[in-house]
């Protein structure tokens, strides 16, 4: 199963980046040129020392009267000719093997738009941001459902595909069918929420047998009629 798509899979790898000893003007320059709103700052063996934006330089537009730590920075901002003052240090990065539900998560927590992406030196190897991380849900949904039906059915929980109804649109999943316990319904649907382009999983599962309340010792039957196993709607996988 593949799992969570790749940051690698998303990111931006054609990224402007900025030196730590750019002036102003050039790092101004730089992101009128590009069209961005921000870019990473990298020391001399190209690893990110932190991120400057469009909103760090127009800090020398305002003025600043209060005080404390935080003030101090924006005071350093504000005053700053070289990249080094103007950006925003620590940066916030991630790993090219990090998944994207981290990476949004990771941005949505730091209240960032753009996350850096390092290698295990930390060298920028890219950029991802808001517009990347929501392209995994433009994945169709025939793409979808062929892999809930390949690797989460089949590979994963070892359920002839067949057996089940699965159906996909706008990236809604619709499961239906009977499997064979019911501790097998939450697991399922958690697999399938792991799948690219899964918005939302609606689970119509019934069981053959019903282990909630069984005990290892005790004799166990079938849920359902005598007549046997039930027969899942079709279209199937």
């Amino acid at each position: 199963m593949t799992g969570q798509r790749k940051v690698s899979a998303v990111m931006t790898t054609d990224v402007v980046s900025v030196p730590l000893g750019a002036p102003f003007k050039t790092v101004a320059g730089l992101l009128e040129e590009r069209g961005v709103g921000g870019a990473p700052v990298v020391d001399g063996h190209g690893r990110v020392a932190g991120v400057v934006s469009r909103g760090d330089l127009l800090e020398r537009e305002v003025g600043h009267r209060s005080f404390g730590p935080r003030a101090r920075r924006v005071r350093r901002k504000a005053e700053g000719v070289l990249a080094a003052d103007l950006m925003s240090s620590p940066a916030v990065t991630i790993g090219p093997d990090e998944d994207v539900v981290r990476a949004a998560r990771l941005r949505e927590s730091h209240r960032v738009h753009r996350l850096p992406v390092v290698d295990a030196e930390g060298a920028l190897a890219g950029v991802v941001s808001r517009a990347d991380l929501l392209r995994v849900f433009l994945r169709p949904d025939e793409d979808i459902r062929e892999e809930v039906c390949d690797e989460v059915l089949a590979k994963e929980m070892y359920v002839d595909p067949r057996s089940l109804y699965v159906a996909v649109q706008d990236g809604i999943v619709s499961l239906s069918g009977t499997v064979e316990r019911y501790g097998m319904i939450s697991l399922v649907e958690a697999l399938v929420r792991r799948v690219d382009g899964v918005v939302e999983v609606r689970g119509h599962l019934k069981v053959e047998l019903d282990d909630r309340d069984i005990h290892p010792d005790e004799p166990v039957a079938a849920a359902g009629s005598a007549g046997g196993r039930r027969t899942a709607p079709d279209p199937r996988c």
